[in-house]
């Protein structure tokens, strides 16, 4: 089966993307315009070498938290923190 080839982007692409990136995932700016996810984000890597891009408004919410609170089961503090603290990579180096 032959991969779905994108379109080269445009300056109206460029222009697209730097005003709806905050508001709108990667994937659906790609659909939108036609072109790929991979062109989407070389064009915000260039943007960001050049001006501040804005961050984005919306997160993507804890799947594991919304469903427990959907179950009406506690969620305790220190599992929130434990999601969002991020340990390091990979494993240790043995002296």
């Amino acid at each position: 089966m032959a991969r779905k080839r994108s379109r080269p982007y445009t300056t109206e692409d460029v222009e697209f993307v730097h005003q709806h990136y905050a508001e709108m995932t990667a994937s659906e700016i790609a659909e939108k315009l036609g072109i790929s996810k991979f062109q989407v984000s070389k064009i915000v890597s260039e943007l960001r070498k050049h001006i501040d891009l804005p961050k984005k408004t919306a997160k993507r919410p804890n799947p594991i938290i919304e469903y427990l609170k959907a179950k009406g089961l506690p969620v305790k503090d220190e599992e929130v923190k434990m999601v969002k603290k991020s340990v390091g990579r990979g494993r240790r180096k043995k002296s």
